[in-house]
């Protein structure tokens, strides 16, 4: 049980930072973090669509970032790396934050809704899903979904292969939630098959078929020779052995 608590522990700590990195860099564009736990220290990989927001003039916001994780978290050693994001369409918390920031804006939801979606397909996704609920038209809160593409929902591909976002919406009429789920393009799912062509080798396989053709055409050619040589040097041999025996 002492394990288990420890391991509780841990996770909801990682939530907890998540959540703190995701409202303090949300003009960065925040696109996740990875936590790795060593003696030496933790070590605190943030993805940031501007990563000169983070760092800041000399170092000095990075500085401050990694005083407040160590003093409000209890981290011992923080040590906080940038990594720029390289397509930030194909990440689904950077596309959920600008879905949300569209619709405080004031921008339809339907509307908003489909501009994201042509963004991510364009960029070469495989599959990608909009979920918008709150009070989007009138008192009742209520759901829509917008879908593209092809999109695992269920199984061990769906938690592996499909990255989720999550953000919030401030509105006069109350607080919407957006839901993003996209499937890369380099993702290679388990009931996908490819064949393989072995171009190199039909190549070989002709030139050998054409130069066994080209020695087949010239064997009978060298018979015919030798063939037509024979019977003069028989007949010359018959006309001189007579004219030997007369001499005697």
């Amino acid at each position: 049980m002492v394990i288990e608590r420890k391991i509780i522990e841990e996770n909801l700590k990682n939530t907890s930072i998540a959540e703190y990195l995701a409202k303090y860099l949300e003009r960065a564009g925040y696109g996740g973090v990875d936590i790795k736990r060593s003696p030496l220290g933790t070590r605190i990989i943030v993805k940031v669509e501007t990563p000169g927001l983070v760092i800041g003039r000399k170092g000095r916001s990075i500085r401050e970032l990694t005083k407040d994780l160590g003093e409000t978290f209890n981290i011992e050693n923080p040590q906080i790396e940038v990594e720029e994001i390289k397509n930030p369409e194909l990440n689904a918390n950077v596309m959920a934050h600008r879905t949300a920031s569209d619709l405080e804006r004031g921008y339809h939801h339907r509307r908003t809704a489909y501009k994201i979606l042509r963004k991510i397909m364009d960029t070469g996704a495989k599959g990608a899903e909009i979920v918008i609920s709150g009070k989007l038209s009138g008192g009742r809160s209520r759901t829509v979904r917008f879908t593209t593409g092809h999109l695992k929902k269920c199984g061990e591909p769906a938690q592996r292969l499909v990255d989720r976002g999550y953000s919030i919406a401030k509105l006069k009429l109350g607080v919407m939630g957006v839901t993003v789920k996209i499937m890369p393009s380099d993702v290679i799912l388990p009931d996908e098959v490819y064949l393989i062509e072995e171009k190199e080798d039909k190549g070989e396989d002709t030139s050998i078929k054409e130069e066994a053709k080209k020695e087949i055409k010239k064997e009978p050619k060298e018979v015919k020779k030798e063939t037509k040589k024979e019977p003069k040097e028989a007949k010359k041999e018959i006309k001189k052995e007579p004219k030997e025996v007369k001499e005697e």
